[in-house]
């Protein structure tokens, strides 16, 4: 009786202490989830006035001009030409049209509406690490994401890659929680898929990882039979989301955009001379790797990258001290025989195949630029699938807590490296195209942190601390003892203050373009000059530019061209004004009348 007494005293001491730890995991969680809003809703909210009050979109931003041209059409204003803006992605200048239908005409709307995004995506980072690492890494991964200079530079500020890049962090979040923990996310993650498709179309990427993810769990064939009804309802969910966009496409005649993209980029990396070819540098976002961390100063790159390397150096030898054991298990107590397909098969061949996969990924990407992205892609996926599926065959039977969560991980490899390997097809090599991988590469930091970290818990360590310990108390230093956790604790807490540190300082750097005042006191200073310049026939060399500040069409002019052909040209058509932004242009049967900083304004003459 006094045994049972006992047992059941435990046992609901027990419980109780679950329901604690329930409790404060709760508590943490909400005050991480608030401080991380708080902050980064801060830093949006400074993002746009600093974009707005400092006039960026000059020379860097010119694609921001076509949304906000889309977003005028959209909110009912009859601007022709620029059928150019017809093939972008629809969502943000449909979103910024609604702020313009409501009178809030300028490009403080557009940056308001990118940058709602910026927070939700750092959110999506914090919930889609918070699966895998526990609260303070995944603090410390959230905050690195929100605080990487290359995300700080192209927040806010009307381009549409955090946008997207935003909504694909929370499709990858939906649809693992589909998978891992209940099948209704498929109704919710597909639909959200399609949505940041329409944001920028790279995002459409993001449906062959949602569909990796359930292919690249233990037992295929169960899992389909399992997930097969709301995998496909999800689908189905997802094709409805885009009927609105679809339709939009059809009754306004407008071709899909994203297919002509497509094409083009697939066939911009084939059939093209040797010397184009040589120059496409293919570890162009590898080297670059300071620069989207943190520019100018490097020091806090060169200690995340430090981390990284060192980080995924310890977990790549702990994999390979694994697969050796489960080589020699494999001789000891299956007679050296893995299954494939019900075919047993030697664990040589076995492992010979699991290090080709591997190799034909690196190849892959080498490939890159050599033959259509769309190849290299397919021989990515294929090969990563091999893979995932020879490791999880030795996972199942050799269960280690080092590889327990190996198909999240590799799902954020297949992440980075399908981006990459897309983007690096491109032969022009934009900064901003890292924003689509950067969710992954903060996953891989976090991790190497967590190896580094967990490698604390090591024999040797404990040992070197207690004897810490141990001279301290004899030397009256500390009272109190140092412990591991503490110690596991400060280290990420420490590098997050440096990153809250260095966010902060980076937002005083000046993104002031001079030729936004120009461009705009040109534009003043020409209603004042012709009251009807608005029915007059305008061309230009930044076109978009003035079609966005005079809200009418301002024909664009290659300012390569010829002036004699350019005046020949302008006569043909009876345009009246020319604004350049060179100086010293005689262009005949035009004279210049007025020069505002850079810019010149040229009238025909009579």
């Amino acid at each position: 009786m006094l045994q049972f007494y006992r047992r059941e005293t435990l046992l609901r001491n027990r419980r109780k202490t679950d329901k604690i730890k329930i409790f404060i995991n709760l508590h943490q969680n909400k005050l991480s989830i608030l401080f991380i809003l708080l902050f980064f809703f801060i830093i949006t909210a400074l993002l746009i006035w600093i974009n707005t009050s400092e006039g960026i979109l000059g020379r860097s931003y010119r694609d921001v001009y076509f949304y906000l041209i889309q977003g005028l059409r959209l909110s009912g204003y009859e601007i022709g030409g620029y059928e150019y803006v017809n093939y972008l992605s629809p969502l943000i200048p449909f979103l910024t049209s609604l702020l313009f239908r409501l009178g809030f005409i300028n490009e403080s709307s557009i940056f308001i509406v990118t940058g709602i995004f910026y927070p939700l995506g750092i959110l999506g980072v914090y919930s889609l690490l918070k699966l895998r690492f526990n609260n303070i890494m995944s603090v410390f991964g959230s905050i690195l994401y929100g605080c990487l200079s290359i995300n700080l530079l192209w927040a806010a500020n009307g381009t549409i890659d955090i946008p997207s890049v935003s909504l694909t962090i929370w499709a990858i979040y939906l649809m693992v929680l589909a998978v891992d923990k209940n099948q209704k996310y498929f109704y919710l993650g597909f639909p959200v898929a399609i949505i940041a498709f329409f944001a920028k179309y790279t995002a459409g990427l993001a449906i062959p990882l949602m569909i990796f993810y359930l292919v690249s769990k233990p037992n295929i064939s169960q899992n389909i039979k399992k997930y097969y009804k709301n995998f496909f309802g999800g689908l189905i969910a997802g094709l409805f989301t885009a009927i609105p966009f679809f339709s939009y496409f059809y009754l306004n005649n407008i071709p899909l955009g994203f297919i002509n993209q497509v094409q083009e980029i697939a066939t911009s990396t084939t059939g093209l001379p040797t010397k184009v070819e040589m120059n496409n540098n293919l570890f162009y976002y590898f080297t670059n790797l300071p620069r989207f961390i943190y520019n100018p100063n490097h020091i806090l790159s060169w200690l995340i990258l430090a981390i990284v390397i060192i980080g995924l150096t310890i977990g790549i030898y702990k994999a390979i001290i694994l697969l050796k054991n489960s080589y020699d298990n494999s001789n000891k107590f299956h007679k050296g025989k893995f299954k494939i397909f019900n075919k047993k098969i030697s664990n040589k061949l076995y492992y010979i195949l699991l290090f080709l996969s591997i190799l034909i990924i690196g190849i892959s990407f080498l490939t890159t630029g050599k033959i259509s992205f769309f190849y290299s892609e397919i021989i990515f996926f294929l090969s990563i699938l091999s893979l995932s599926y020879l490791m999880n065959k030795i996972i199942n039977i050799y269960s280690s807590v080092t590889l327990e969560n190996f198909n999240h991980d590799l799902l954020m490899g297949v992440w980075f490296f399908s981006y990459m390997i897309f983007f690096s097809a491109h032969l022009t090599k934009v900064d901003r195209y890292f924003t689509t991988m950067a969710p992954a590469f903060a996953f891989f930091v976090t991790l190497a942190l967590n190896f580094i970290i967990n490698c604390l818990d090591s024999e040797k360590i404990k040992n070197y601390i207690k004897r810490t310990n141990f001279h301290m108390k004899k030397t009256n230093i500390f009272s109190k003892n140092v412990k591991i956790t503490n110690v596991k604790n400060i280290i990420p807490l420490v590098i997050i203050a440096i990153l809250i540190i260095s966010s902060l300082g980076y937002l005083t750097i000046n993104k002031h373009d001079s030729i936004v005042h120009d461009e705009r006191a040109t534009v003043k200073w020409l209603s004042n000059y012709d009251n009807n310049y608005q029915s007059k026939v305008i061309w230009a060399e930044r076109g978009p530019i003035f079609t966005w500040y005079m809200k009418k069409e301002v024909i664009y002019v290659n300012w390569l061209i010829e002036p004699s052909t350019l005046s020949k040209n302008m006569l043909k058509n009876n345009t009246t004004y020319f604004i350049s932004v060179h100086e010293n242009v005689e262009i005949p049967s035009y004279s210049k009348i007025k020069t505002i900083g850079e810019v010149s304004i040229y009238e025909k003459s009579y």
